[in-house]
């Protein structure tokens, strides 16, 4: 309201001033790349100025079909796409319009430069504002001073203080703001001197009659779906733990909302002539100043699983692509006219200020949708088994798939004093068959799981809870809060106090417990909770005989002991088949709720039938965009599946038919290496034997003649007869007696 008042008090006499001048109310306005991230904010805000219907033209860029380009432009009020093809006529476009913004965040540098210098040298025949949204970037590298980090009451810390302990503490320094006094000492990294370049270039234009350049040095931009925070939102709602904080994360990052850059464009075009003119530099930033650090970690916080220790890394080992925007520091001051008290904010605090503001609109941008369901039915009906299905297809990672003796389980596991409570109030329950915690504590016990950060944004699948209408009642409705009175304020007057006075309540067995009390004049109105009141409920039908026989198949979870599966089987039906007609559960969330419910008997369809059923009942409204893969992903993944486990298949087999060869061509070597043994002992022993055997032979023949036949071959030596053999004959004859004599005498 206030922010309406502010509008109406400032665009009122700009509308009567414009009217009084006689020219047409109706602006012609060139956003270039109207279906960029700033570009669709400069739309959402400038189509509207003064309070009527602006003739917006622009450019999109190249990556989008026609189809959705013409239907983007349509939602986004954009009378003419200006193609680029045809350059006369493109510049031709732009002159025409009295409100020229160009982006170089997602613009050409070269365009932008061509633009700005037929604007130097065009003949304008209306007076023609251009405007170039850049970025803190340029100012990077400009030297800074440092001054002490400013307390809680506004004063820096004095060096040589000393701590409880006696210690000089150590000042925490900050850099020195810069406000857009000092543009001419901005220094911009490589990457970001062309940037610079355009800035001047089109500061250069001031001169010029009917053209009033704009230069709007945006901080690091965010809402409206992200871009330089993509990344960390995309994570933080996974609840991935990839979340770093480059060292050493007390570096100052100038931030402002996409909007508020959208509405300083505006402010400066359409404001007050009776007012201040506006500086040709503008520095658009919100009033915050954030670290590094305490942007990841309020994201963290916001979205994923709170108190998480985000570990610090090295400039070297952090891997974001948008890591020197992350280490950037600077504190910058907003310009005059963000200053002034009838700007309209649209996050004034900055982005840790308005996280759920702002996760919110990170949800609607990237279609992120919480699904939150609620699957019932009989014990050994296989609830567990769809909402396993359910929660890996629609819900990632760890998917929050609750049953609250999981909740109950977690909350006695927390290691509190009122965990222990708990634990000690199960135990004595468990002696009681039937007995029950009391509803306003299984109703606390539920409600903040359902109110975590991972079911708030991602959602959940709540599995045979709650298992009567009482119980539906208790966790999804609440008190309707009476004029100036706040929401938390029943929520705030539950807390230890309520607990011991829950402790001291009696612990009635079934049928369920009422702990509401009698409607009257008295009683409080009570809504729908919205924030954890699921979209989708699900019944399951099956006969008792076949729940049992899942049960005992191992097929469903469910009571192991007859008497166990009858008792809760009969309770089942007195909450939601009662034949007096009371209302059940699934009658909580038709009527009260109003929700289409999906019925399935689970005997006469299977599993996997089920489970499409409940497929097409969620996404009868649209599918999840939620980071979920396509058909054609699934496919390709399951195709890449089963081609890597063929391959794996081969590879195995390849590797036995190795092995077994190997195993083979080792056992013919040992065989053959053994058959070599044998044969060589073989051949060895036929040799002695042999050699055995021609012992007494040679021993003969040394003793008897080769004596007498060496002396023959000697005098044949000596005498060397024409005819040596006949000699050699002739010698041995004559001396064969010889021989027999020698023979006598040994054998005589």
């Amino acid at each position: 309201l206030k922010a309406q008042a502010v509008s109406t008090r400032v665009v009122k006499p700009l509308i009567e001033f414009v009217r009084r001048s006689g020219s047409d109310c109706t602006m012609r306005i060139f956003i270039n790349n109207v279906d960029s991230y700033v570009g669709k904010a400069l739309c959402a805000d400038l189509r509207g100025a003064l309070e009527q219907e602006n003739r917006l033209l622009g450019t999109v860029t190249g990556g989008s079909a026609e189809a959705e380009v013409m239907e983007l432009a349509q939602s986004m009020g954009v009378k003419r796409i200006v193609a680029r093809e045809n350059s006369e006529q493109y510049l031709k476009d732009v002159l025409s319009c009295s409100l020229v913004v160009y982006d170089l965040h997602s613009a050409n540098l070269e365009e932008v430069e061509t633009v700005i210098k037929h604007l130097k040298v065009a003949q304008l025949d209306h007076d023609t504002t251009f405007v170039i949204i850049s970025s803190v970037n340029v100012w990077a590298k400009t030297k800074k001073e440092y001054v002490p980090v400013e307390g809680e009451d506004g004063e820096g810390e004095e060096a040589g203080e000393e701590g409880e302990d006696g210690i000089e503490n150590e000042v925490k320094k900050m850099p020195k703001e810069l406000s857009d006094a000092d543009m001419d000492r901005r220094i911009p990294p490589p990457a970001f001197e062309s940037w610079k370049y355009l800035e001047t270039l089109a500061l250069s234009l001031s001169s010029k009659d009917k053209l009033r350049p704009h230069v709007v040095s945006a901080g690091i931009l965010y809402g409206n779906g992200e871009t330089t925070f993509n990344e960390l939102f995309k994570e933080a709602w996974l609840t991935r733990a990839t979340h770093t904080i480059i060292y050493p994360g007390d570096n100052y990052i100038p931030c402002v909302h996409v909007r508020d850059v959208a509405r300083l464009v505006k402010t400066i075009h359409v404001r007050d002539p009776s007012t201040t003119q506006v500086a040709p530099y503008l520095i658009a930033v919100d009033k915050a100043r954030l670290t590094q650090a305490e942007i990841v970690r309020g994201i963290v916080s916001q979205i994923s699983k709170k108190n998480v220790d985000v570990p610090v890394v090295s400039p070297e080992e952090a891997t974001s692509e948008f890591r020197d925007v992350m280490t950037l520091d600077l504190i910058m001051e907003p310009s005059a006219p963000m200053k002034s008290k009838s700007f309209p904010w649209w996050s004034r605090d900055g982005l840790v200020a308005n996280l759920e503001k702002v996760a919110a609109e990170f949800c609607k941008w990237r279609n992120l949708r919480p699904i939150k369901m609620v699957v019932l039915g009989p014990p050994g009906a296989g609830a567990e088994r769809l909402c396993s299905m359910v929660a890996e297809r629609y819900l990632h990672a760890d998917p929050p798939h609750l049953t609250f003796d999981q909740i109950l389980q977690d909350a006695m596991n927390a290691g509190t004093a009122s965990a222990e409570r708990l634990r000690e109030k199960v135990q004595l329950l468990s002696q009681k068959p039937g007995a029950k915690l009391p509803l306003k504590l299984r109703t606390k016990l539920v409600m903040k799981r359902l109110m975590s950060n991972v079911c708030r944004y991602r959602g959940y699948v709540l599995e045979g809870y709650p298992e009567n209408y009482e119980e539906a009642n208790a966790l999804f409705m609440e008190k309707v809060p009476e004029e100036g009175e706040e929401a938390a304020a029943e929520e705030e007057g539950e807390g230890e106090e309520g607990e011991e006075e829950e402790e001291e309540e009696e612990e009635a067995p079934p049928p369920p417990e009422d702990d509401e009390e009698e409607e009257g004049d008295g009683v409080p109105k009570r809504r729908l909770n919205a924030a954890v009141a699921p979209q989708f409920a699900v019944v399951l039908h099956s006969s008792p005989a076949a729940c049992k026989e899942r049960i005992f198949a191992g097929t469903a979870k469910g009571p192991l002991s007859e008497a166990e599966f009858d008792l809760r089987t009969a309770e089942y039906h007195r909450a939601n088949l009662a034949l007096d007609g009371s209302p059940g559960t699934s009658d909580f969330f038709s009527e009260v709720a109003q929700e289409r419910v999906l019925q399935i008997n689970i005997d006469e369809v299977g599993e996997e039938e089920a489970f499409q059923s409940m497929r097409v009942y969620m996404e009868a409204n649209g599918q999840f965009f939620n980071y979920l893969k396509s058909e054609e992903e699934r496919c390709r993944e399951r195709e890449a599946e089963l081609a890597q486990q063929e391959r794996e298949a081969d590879e195995r087999r390849n590797r036995l038919h190795q092995e077994r060869e190997s195993a083979e061509n080792a056992l013919r070597a040992k065989v053959a290496e053994g058959e070599a043994a044998r044969r060589q002992i073989i051949a060895e022993g036929e040799a002695s034997l042999l050699e055995a055997e021609v012992q007494p032979l040679r021993q003969y023949l040394m003793t008897n003649v080769v004596p007498t036949l060496s002396d023959g071959l000697s005098e044949v030596c000596k005498e060397q007869p024409e005819d040596p053999i006949e000699f050699l004959a002739q010698y041995l004859f004559a001396h064969a007696q010889d021989i027999q004599g020698t023979l006598d005498e040994r054998y005589g």
